[in-house]
């Protein structure tokens, strides 16, 4: 989720960060120096409405402070493009003026993503969502309650994957008052080509996280997976569940990220086909062969609901899940539990 404020949640977050596990993913830093003659060198800052660590694991730990430096900048490059409160970004101008030509091919890219994200999904997932998000943002800020049946089917009108229109470098929404939120694929990517851009400086043992959404990359120093805590949904600090894992791209959404209301049951996460949150899932959990697919499909599982969202994810190779719904009762797919190794906690 790519926003403007951070919650209390967050700070939670950074707090066990520094304590050396992170939330949802985590590495607990006396494991990844488990052999001598090499350091753990890491760097949290605050971007793209959340909180940004690189790791590095390198025996020169100025050389890799450096190089952490360089994905930062990286990070800042890509949130200058997807960012939509930032009135210079790509993103931005696209709302703004329904159109953009000559579109940064990191935001074409991830356009065509969702797009095709959407067709798997049925309309579940869907980046046009924002007029919906942005009812509910204003209607709970100016009146403390969800918007009214009329006004959300006025702003399901604006709502629509298939308005979404790219012809070579030129992106254009179909309808006047369209408008496109990256928030649930964006993170994901920016982990993403962070990571990437630090393999291809030469380092091996790469872990880049946002929030929810990880890119792990290489084994722990003693070539064991990875260790990751799953934010437990109802707790503000704590874990669900605790389990290794050498699959190294993973995104979690959930309920209690962005909530409106101290139940949880209306949040910023809106089913765009009925123009509500969904009722069942409290958190969703996915494995997929990058964070951008990751993060998306869990955005998508959570408005699916648990059959659905069940059904769709086993079609899909080289994906994993696990579903939590509001009773705290957990799902998976078939292969989650080979794909990781729960750790008693």
């Amino acid at each position: 989720m790519l926003k403007n404020k951070l919650t209390r949640r967050d700070f939670v977050r950074i707090s066990a960060v520094g304590a050396g596990v992170l939330a949802l993913g985590g590495v607990g830093i006396k494991e990844l120096l488990a052999t001598g003659g090499v350091k753990e060198v890491s760097e949290t800052r605050e971007l793209l409405g959340t909180f940004i660590t690189i790791k590095l694991v390198d025996p020169e730990p100025e050389i890799a402070a450096s190089a952490i430096r360089e994905g930062f900048a990286e990070v800042e490059r890509l949130s200058s493009i997807f960012s939509r409160f930032d009135p210079g970004s790509g993103l931005a101008m696209l709302n703004r003026d329904g159109y953009i030509d000559n579109a940064p091919p990191e935001l074409l890219g991830i356009v065509q993503k969702a797009k095709y994200i959407s067709g798997i999904t049925g309309g579940a997932y869907d980046i046009s969502v924002l007029p919906l998000l942005n009812l509910y943002v204003d209607s709970f800020a100016e009146g403390g309650s969800p918007p009214s049946d009329k006004q959300i089917d006025v702003a399901k009108d604006l709502v629509g994957y298939q308005g979404i229109e790219i012809k070579e470098r030129r992106i254009s929404l179909a309808a006047p008052g369209m408008c496109l939120t990256l928030d649930s694929i964006a993170k994901g990517f920016v982990v993403d080509q962070t990571a990437s851009m630090l393999r291809n400086r030469g380092y091996s043992r790469v872990l880049v996280a946002g929030s929810g959404d990880m890119s792990l990359r290489g084994a722990r120093d003693d070539g064991q997976p990875w260790k990751i805590g799953l934010t437990h949904p109802r707790a503000l600090a704590g874990y669900y569940e605790v389990f290794q894992t050498t699959n190294d791209s993973i995104a979690t959404s959930g309920d209690y990220e962005n909530t409106f209301t101290p139940d949880f049951s209306w949040n910023h996460i809106i089913d765009p086909r009925i123009g509500h949150s969904p009722r069942e899932l409290a958190s969703a959990t996915v494995i997929a062969s990058d964070t951008a697919y990751a993060d998306a499909l869990s955005t998508s599982a959570m408005v699916m609901g648990k059959t659905d969202a069940l059904s769709l994810l086993e079609s899909l190779p080289g994906v994993e899940a696990l579903l939590i719904d509001k009773n705290m009762n957990k799902y998976s797919t078939s292969g989650f539990q080979s794909a990781v190794q729960v750790v008693p906690q």
